[in-house]
C-alpha cells in the first residue's frame, strides 16, 4: 500500500487502544459501552482469535483479507446474520433490505439495484449540490459564532436521502427523524449481552422500549409517505419511491414502509458520520483545506456542474476514502455460523459467533502504512487497496448498495464546504470515536469557521 506523501506530517487521530486481553464477558459487555475497546490486540498478528463463550460456545474473530473474503464471498450461505443484530437494528429496519435473507433479500434488492446505477448518478448530484449550497449558507449567517458541524452534516445527510431518492422536503419532519434516530443509535441501539446471549425469538430487558421506538418510527416513515403521495404519480417512475410501489405497493406487514425508514437512516447515518469525522480530521491540518479549497475553486460545483466536476475532485475524494478507513461505518461485521467450518486455520463450529473487525483490519501495519495517521495521499498515489482489507461498506453480494452514491455525496459536499471556509476546533478537548451501533463522537464539539477570501 502507498504511503501516501500528500501530508508527510499528518496527525494520528487519538482512539482507544486495543485491548491486551478480553474475556466473552468484557467483550459482549464492551458492546453497550465501546466495542472499540474490546478488540484484542491479537488480531493484528493472529488471523483467527477465539475466545469461548458460556455453554461451549466460541465467539471467533477474523482479521485478515483471506478470513473476510471467505465469509463475505466464497461461503456467504454458511454465515448468517445474528439475532443479536436483528434484535438491535429491527427496530428502524423491520423487513427492510439490510435485515432480509434469502429470496426475500434477493427479490428486494433487485428492486433497489436500478436506482443506485451509475447512470442515476448525475440526477442525484444535483440534489448533493443544492443541499451543499443551502448548508454553506446557512454556516455562513453567523460568522464567529461556534458551529456543531455533527448537527450540521445529519442535516445535510437527511435532506439529501430524502430529497434525491424520496423527491421529498422533509421539513419539520426531518427534526423530528434526526432527534428520534440519534437518541435510538445513542440508547437502545447499543447492544447488551442479553441481545448476543438469548436465543431468537425470547424478550430482552430492552424489548418493550425497542418495541416502543418502533412504533414512533414507523408513525414517521408513514408520515413520510403520505406526504409523497400526496405529490401524486407522474406516469414512469422519477425516484426510488416510485420503484418501491411499482414492486411492493401496499404489501402486507408494511415492507414498503421498512423499505423507505432502512434507506433514510442508511443514508442518512453513513454520509452524515463521514463528512463529521472529516470535519474534525481537517481542523487539524489547515494546509490540506487549502488545498481542497483551491481544488474545487476552478470547478462547477452547482446543480447543472456538479456530476461533470466529481472526477476531478481527486483530493475530496481522497479525504473521504481515509476517512471511512479510519471510521468506517461498518466496523465490525458479525455472523453466526451456520455450520462447522474451517476458516483461517480455526475451526469454527455451527452456531459460533463470527466477527471481522473491520476497524482493526484498517489500522493493521500489515496491509497499511503508517494505519495510525490520517494521510489521504494514501489513495491519490498508490494503487487501490485490496477490496477485502478496505471494507468501509462491507463486501461481497451484501456490500452496500449505496456505496457510490455515499462516496459521491461525502466528496461533493467537503468540496463545497472547503472552498467557502477554513474550519478548526472551538477547544483543545480531543473527539474519542465511540462504537456501538455505529462509531459516534465522545461528545459534540464546536467548530470555528473563517470565510475564504473574507
Amino acid at each position: 500500500m502507498a504511503s501516501g506523501t500528500l501530508t508527510p506530517d499528518a496527525h494520528a487521530p487519538p482512539v482507544p487502544a486495543l485491548a491486551e486481553r478480553v474475556g466473552w464477558l468484557r467483550l459482549l459487555g464492551a458492546f453497550r459501552r465501546n466495542t472499540l475497546e474490546a478488540f484484542p490486540r491479537a488480531c493484528l498478528d493472529e488471523p483467527a482469535v477465539t475466545i469461548p463463550l458460556p455453554g461451549g460456545g466460541r465467539m471467533v474473530l477474523l482479521s485478515t483479507p483471506a478470513g473476510a473474503r471467505h465469509v463475505l464471498l466464497s461461503a456467504t450461505d454458511d454465515f448468517v446474520r445474528l439475532p443479536a443484530g436483528r434484535r438491535v437494528i429491527g427496530p428502524i429496519a423491520g423487513r427492510g433490505l439490510v435485515l432480509a435473507d434469502g429470496e426475500a433479500w434477493r427479490h428486494q434488492r433487485k428492486v433497489l439495484a436500478p436506482a443506485f446505477t451509475p447512470r442515476t448518478l448525475p440526477l442525484m448530484l444535483r440534489f448533493v449540490a443544492r443541499i451543499a449550497e443551502e448548508s454553506c449558507r446557512r454556516l455562513s449567517a453567523d460568522p464567529g459564532v461556534p458551529v456543531d458541524l455533527r448537527s450540521e452534516m445529519q442535516r445535510v445527510a437527511l435532506d439529501i436521502a430524502t430529497t434525491s431518492m424520496f423527491s421529498l422536503e422533509t421539513g419539520a419532519l426531518g427534526a423530528e427523524i434526526r432527534a428520534l434516530v440519534s437518541g435510538y443509535l445513542d440508547r437502545l441501539g447499543r447492544p447488551t449481552v442479553a441481545d448476543f446471549l438469548l436465543p431468537p425469538g425470547w424478550p430482552t430487558p430492552s424489548s418493550p422500549r425497542r418495541a416502543l421506538f418502533r412504533r414512533r418510527w414507523l408513525a414517521i416513515v408513514r408520515a413520510v409517505l403520505e406526504a409523497r403521495r400526496g405529490q401524486g404519480a407522474t406516469g414512469a417512475p422519477r425516484d426510488l419511491f416510485d420503484l418501491l410501489v411499482e414492486a411492493h405497493g401496499d404489501a402486507p406487514g408494511g415492507l414498503l414502509a421498512d423499505e423507505v425508514g432502512t434507506l433514510i437512516v442508511a443514508g442518512h447515518e453513513t454520509t452524515a458520520s463521514t463528512l463529521f469525522w472529516a470535519c474534525t480530521l481537517l481542523a487539524r491540518e489547515p494546509a490540506l483545506q487549502d488545498a481542497l479549497g483551491a481544488e474545487a475553486a476552478g470547478l462547477d460545483l452547482s446543480e447543472a456542474g456538479a456530476a461533470a466536476s466529481l472526477p476531478n475532485l481527486r483530493l475530496a475524494k481522497a479525504v473521504a476514502q481515509e476517512t471511512l478507513r479510519l471510521y468506517p461505518p461498518v466496523y465490525v461485521i458479525a455472523r453466526r455460523a451456520a455450520r462447522t467450518s474451517i476458516v483461517e486455520g480455526a475451526e469454527i463450529p455451527a452456531g459460533s459467533i463470527v466477527m471481522i473487525p473491520t476497524w482493526v483490519l484498517h489500522r493493521n501495519p500489515r496491509w497499511w502504512d503508517r494505519p495510525e495517521a490520517f494521510r489521504p495521499g494514501r489513495f491519490l498515489d498508490g494503487p487501490e487497496p485490496d477490496r477485502f482489507v478496505y471494507l468501509p461498506f462491507g463486501a461481497g453480494p451484501r456490500i452496500c448498495i449505496g456505496a457510490q452514491l455515499a462516496l459521491s455525496e461525502a466528496t461533493l459536499v467537503l468540496a463545497r464546504l472547503m472552498r467557502d471556509v477554513r474550519l478548526s476546533l472551538d477547544g483543545d478537548r480531543p473527539v474519542l470515536p465511540v462504537a456501538t451501533t455505529t462509531v459516534r463522537p465522545d461528545h459534540v464539539p464546536r467548530f470555528r469557521l473563517e470565510r475564504r477570501n473574507g
